[in-house]
């Protein structure tokens, strides 16, 4: 028969854990960009000799098991600082967290870990995604050439990262319909490797065009986000 684990008992289980596994930082700063982002900055002495890749996620401890997936946009080894874009998107854990954080607030995280990495000198590289995706557009920009299109719900607020950020080479589209100018990217470059990012259903209609139309030349790369009705995707 199965014993019930005491609430004292599993704390100091996930205490265990966060003490083997994680890493301790604190919030150095926290750059609104319009309503719906966050440009935030961890600072610490357990971020200095990290091996960090661009693509490379982290994974953000909210108490309990409760916890997001963010990409690290850059990655100061020496010093020990990295930035993450969190993007307010409903009334989520994450969201919470991001609204609420302020310069000097404790953050434990697990990583970095492997997420998306590109082929060493992989360029050009045609980034699929929407606003949970912008900061792994801006960590692959510094390994290659990249061009994104990225489906948006709020235009204004994402041209407004696009600037902060100082991302290039980026087309914008109303949610639902990049499949079309991720076919006009892919006909200009048959051969460039695909990144396929954000919205489950949408990457799901874009690997179709793509089998349909033949313009799966290249290496390609999935990684869902978020989905409509479920929570805590990697």
């Amino acid at each position: 028969m199965d014993t019930p684990t005491s609430p004292q008992r599993a704390g100091r289980f996930e205490s265990a854990l966060q003490k083997w596994f994680t890493r301790s930082a604190q919030v150095l700063a926290v750059e609104p960009i319009g309503d719906r982002f966050r440009l935030v900055t961890l600072g610490g002495g357990a971020l200095r000799n990290v091996a960090w890749t661009p693509g490379d996620k982290l994974q953000v401890q909210f108490g309990g098991w409760v916890q997001r997936t963010y990409t690290p946009i850059d990655w100061d080894a020496t010093n020990g600082r990295t930035r993450i874009l969190v993007y307010l998107h409903g009334d989520a854990p994450g969201t919470r967290w991001a609204r609420a954080l302020r310069a000097g607030d404790p953050c434990v995280f697990f990583g970095p870990r492997r997420s998306v990495r590109l082929a060493p000198g992989a360029s050009p590289v045609v980034l699929f995604g929407d606003e949970t995706s912008l900061g792994l557009a801006a960590a692959l920009s510094r390994q290659a050439t990249l061009h994104m299109l990225c489906e948006v719900t709020a235009r204004a607020e994402v041209l407004a990262v696009i600037a902060d950020l100082g991302l290039e080479h980026v087309r914008l589209a109303a949610r639902g319909e990049g499949a079309a100018g991720m076919a006009a990217l892919l006909q200009a470059d048959p051969m460039a490797d695909i990144v396929l990012t954000g919205q489950a259903s949408a990457i799901q209609q874009v690997t179709r065009m793509l089998r349909e139309q033949g313009l799966a030349s290249g290496q390609r790369h999935s990684k869902a986000y978020w989905a409509a009705g479920k929570t805590g995707l990697d």
